[in-house]
């Protein structure tokens, strides 16, 4: 494949990198005389990016000239040592060719309805920038509009529980290391949904202890969120996966620890929850093998 400048073989990748689920940036070059020679095109989560030590004791001075401590937050890499790329050099005929192509990623593609939300495709344009100028002239009032949101609340609210099972369920088709498993009730109502993903997986298989409790049933479903936690070698909560139950039966533990054993391929060695009665027994009947232990 021969392309006749460098801007067009890298428009080439980006249109590629959109159409596949990634972004495309360029990388390292050789020139001579001011003549770019060869031409290296990577995938954004190429290369890996250590965060910077910060000396956060320092005092720095601030427009009000009063000393503050200075406060930076902490942003983790989205690099992964991603090995994607493609490498062109320029040949006697003065077009460029593509030497070096490599196709495998090691990170999941962008989904295809979020892909419009990549750093490449982002931006608005010019209909979108009258659309958001002109509310003056949508001939409808404020009232009209809430009235509207509230009709789209209701309309979701009544069929949330299936787009979300639906969106989780894309994600277990189209994602290799990706866990979902859900259980209803004979009139169809939801009673537990689980769910990890390739990180968690990754960090149970690294940090295998696990805590879980349930949350209080706060929210208008009158559910429990169940987050499944461990700690890493610097004394950091990792998640290992998560749940939705709607009772906090030994039945329903059950079900929930089996699922994610079946998930993870083994049970923890150690796990540690609170004093329920309802998660001892299941603990006991579907982990015996694993330490149980009681939180402070």
């Amino acid at each position: 494949m021969t392309f006749d400048t460098v801007n067009h073989e890298f428009l080439f990748y980006q249109k590629y990198a959109m159409a596949s689920g990634f972004t495309a940036r360029k990388s390292s070059q050789y020139t001579h005389h001011g003549v770019i020679k060869s031409k290296w095109f990577v995938c954004s989560k190429e290369g890996t990016k250590p965060l910077k030590e910060i000396d956060t004791s320092k005092e720095i001075d601030t427009s009000n000239n009063v000393s503050k401590r200075k406060s930076v937050q902490r942003v983790p890499s989205i690099r992964t040592g991603c090995e994607a790329r493609m490498c062109v050099k320029l040949m006697r005929s003065n077009i460029y060719e593509v030497y070096s192509f490599k196709e495998a990623h090691n990170h999941f593609f962008v989904a295809e309805e979020d892909r419009h939300l990549l750093p490449a495709n982002r931006g608005m344009k010019y209909m979108q920038e009258q659309a958001v100028n002109a509310f003056d002239k949508v001939g409808a009032t404020k009232n009209d509009l809430k009235n509207f949101k509230q009709d789209l609340n209701r309309y979701i609210s009544e069929s949330d529980v299936d787009m979300m099972i639906k969106r989780l369920m894309r994600k277990k088709e189209y994602m290799a290391n990706f866990s979902m498993e859900y259980i209803t009730a004979e009139d169809g109502v939801l009673r537990g949904l689980f769910w990890a993903d390739e990180d968690a997986k990754r960090n149970f298989s690294v940090f295998g202890d696990v805590s879980f409790d349930a949350t209080y049933r706060r929210n208008k479903y009158n559910m429990m969120f169940v987050p499944f936690t461990g700690i890493d070698n610097h004394n950091r909560n990792v998640t290992l996966g998560a749940a939705i139950i709607g009772n906090e039966t030994a039945e329903t533990y059950s079900w929930l620890l089996k699922v994610f054993g079946e998930a993870f391929g083994r049970a923890p060695s150690v796990i540690v929850t609170d004093q329920d009665s309802a998660m001892k027994k299941a603990i006991e009947d579907t982990w015996p093998e694993s330490r149980y232990r009681l939180c402070m």
